[in-house]
């Protein structure tokens, strides 16, 4: 499928790149742009004769956008973000008059009238148009050039998804049982998710031993140091596995890993559903019009992946669902209280590769199931979630506007209510079973099953028969030519919080943790520091996992440096900043021909 800002190359009749600008809502026709262009010439191709060239062979989509201008706002020199804000000044409201903006009688009197309002010449609008339209119609495709900043050449990589190791399996007798109340079904289902993120092969009894070893024992939370106490009792009530195996067989909000063990046939089912149009589709709208983004707080208490005796805090999730058909896009997990940067990592995963995350936390889904790797037109935000906010970067980086509203995630929020209730277990705060077992890991986990099952099955009430994922193909198909897709490692740097680092003799260090990178060596930053003292860097990072961050490079404002643990802190992998804050303090020095051995990345985010 062909979407807005797509690079075509064609090699028949004549080489030569386009862009799509512009795709009717009808689907009928496209406006091109030749990305060599020396003139701000439009043109319009019929969308059959295009996807005619397509099947001949004659034009291909390029995988990579060269093109494309997505920098860091923070080392933008003053001097070029004036020079922007004057450039998007002039034509923003300009290249908002689609499509009259790309019909030729129709942009003369335009850029005339833009002319005497802003009091320049024709020449210098064109010249922002067509550089608007060679890359990628952002407000950052009018900075000044950086085609010739560093990082040609040069070895680029990108972090690399962590494996996950099992769990240990405790086997445990089956006591007396007792009556399976909603508490315990709750737990059967944490239990059962939890067993299945880390076994390839779903087994009931080794899913039924686990959850005895881990929930069915007392444990308590001391609230002065936040540490897990847990006793083994000698009276304690435990269910049967028959109970347990009945509620696998006959409970409706079972995980999708024991869906009554007819895969082939469900897969089929959903296969044949998704061939029909949706019944009583939505007269407006269509996919990635609209996003809105919101948070929920799950009453659950989290323990740290280093100590499993050490409790973090209660996560916070925030969702990103598409209004036109309400399928979750993106969602993240964080600690702490509510934060606009942690939200942008929520926006993020909306462009991410759903399949591989998944598997990343054990869950094996097929790409259709996810399918969303898109950016929208407009963010609406909670405005709870606004505090602290900055737009400047989706607009002029991903031309995307953010709104402040009141729309929350209840549709989304009583799914993780009713499968697995980890808002509000129990009246008044009261202690909950799941409090002191689950890791950040697992959780997310939970959170994906939940996003799952909204996504492809939770009927619609405005749509009868159509599931969000149902509505969202069908939207692509028939209206999803306003989509935007952007490199996931693109996203993800832009939008990640940005925080003081300092170069020390040990390395460069964040959150009590020790990183380097080549930058760093080849200059010998660290004796530097030893010889002259500390100074400050500004990195990007991801308070979920600390493996790895970035250095923003103000030489070179495209570019970003990964920089990687140090053999100091090989504690720190895979945990979090809230599980890195809780570990003792260590003074440990990473000794100098350590450094000078270690050899990092480098991440380009320009194409």
């Amino acid at each position: 499928m062909l979407l807005r800002n797509d690079l075509l190359h064609y090699t028949h009749p004549s080489p030569r790149t386009v862009r799509i600008l512009w795709i009717s809502p009808e689907q009928s026709h496209v406006y091109v742009f030749d990305v060599a262009a020396h003139s701000a010439d439009v043109e319009m191709i019929q969308l059959s004769a295009l996807h005619a060239d397509l099947r001949a062979g004659h034009v291909s989509v390029l995988p990579a956008d060269p093109y494309l201008m997505v920098v860091s706002q923070e080392l933008l020199p003053p001097k070029h973000l004036q020079l922007r804000a004057r450039a998007w000044e002039i034509i923003e409201a300009l290249v908002a008059q689609e499509p009259a903006i790309y019909e030729a009688r129709q942009r003369g009197q335009l850029i005339a009238q833009a002319t005497a309002q802003h009091q320049v010449s024709h020449p210098t609008i064109y010249r922002y148009l067509r550089r608007y339209w060679q890359r990628g119609q952002t407000p950052n495709a009018l900075l000044p050039d950086y085609g010739n900043s560093g990082g040609r050449g040069k070895v680029r990589q990108s972090s690399a998804g962590v494996k996950r190791g099992r769990p240990r399996k405790n086997g445990a007798d089956a006591g007396p049982g007792l009556n399976a109340d909603e508490d315990i079904r709750r737990t059967f289902r944490v239990a059962t998710a939890r067993y299945a993120a880390a076994n390839a092969k779903f087994s009931r009894l080794g899913a039924y031993q686990q959850m005895l070893a881990d929930f069915f024992i007392e444990r308590r939370i001391d609230a002065d140091s936040g540490r897990v106490q847990a006793t083994a009792l000698m009276q304690l009530e435990v269910p049967t596995f028959g109970q347990f195996n009945y509620w696998l067989d006959h409970d409706d909000d079972r995980p999708p890993e024991v869906a009554r063990r007819q895969p082939s046939d469900m897969a089929a089912g959903a296969q044949e559903q998704a061939m029909q149009p949706p019944l009583a589709l939505p007269l407006q709208g269509r996919p990635g019009a609209g996003f809105y983004l919101d948070a929920v707080r799950a009453e659950v208490q989290l323990v740290s992946r280093a100590d499993r005796q050490q409790v973090i805090g209660r996560p916070l999730v925030y969702v990103v669902t598409d209004a036109f058909s309400r399928m979750v896009c993106g969602v993240y997990i964080g600690m702490g209280e509510v934060q606009w940067p942690h939200a942008m990592l929520a926006l993020a995963h909306c462009g991410a590769d759903k399949q591989r995350y998944a598997q990343q936390h054990g869950r094996r889904i097929e790409a259709e199931q996810w399918p969303c790797r898109h950016l929208p037109e407009t963010l609406f935000a909670n405005a709870a979630l606004t505090l602290g906010w900055n737009g400047d970067t989706l607009l002029n980086n991903f031309n995307l506007r953010c709104v402040a509203a009141e729309h929350g995630v209840d549709d989304w929020r009583g799914v993780l209510e009713k499968r697995f209730r980890l808002l509000a277990p129990n009246l008044h705060g009261a202690p909950c079973r799941l409090d002191g077992v689950l890791d950040l890991d697992q959780f997310t986990r939970i959170v994906i099953d939940c996003v799952l099952y909204y996504n492809n099955r939770q009927q619609l009430a405005h749509a009868d028969g159509a599931t969000p994922r149902r509505l969202w193909d069908w939207g692509v198909e028939h209206r999803g030519g306003g989509l935007k897709i952007y490199p996931e490692h693109l996203i993800r740097c832009s939008l990640m919080p940005v925080a003081q680092a300092t170069v020390t003799a040990e390395g460069i260090t964040l959150h009590d943790s020790v990183y380097t990178c080549t930058r760093a060596v080849n200059e010998r930053w660290f004796e530097r520091a030893r010889q002259r003292g500390e100074w400050q860097v500004r990195v990007a990072y991801d308070p979920a996992n600390m493996d790895m961050v970035y250095l923003l490079d103000a030489a070179a404002p495209m570019q970003f440096h990964a920089c990687h643990l140090a053999d100091a802190s090989v504690a720190h992998q895979h945990l979090s900043t809230a599980e890195i804050a809780l570990l003792p303090r260590t003074q440990t020095a990473m000794p100098a021909a350590a450094l000078r051995s270690t050899t990092q990345g480098y991440v380009s985010l320009v194409g």
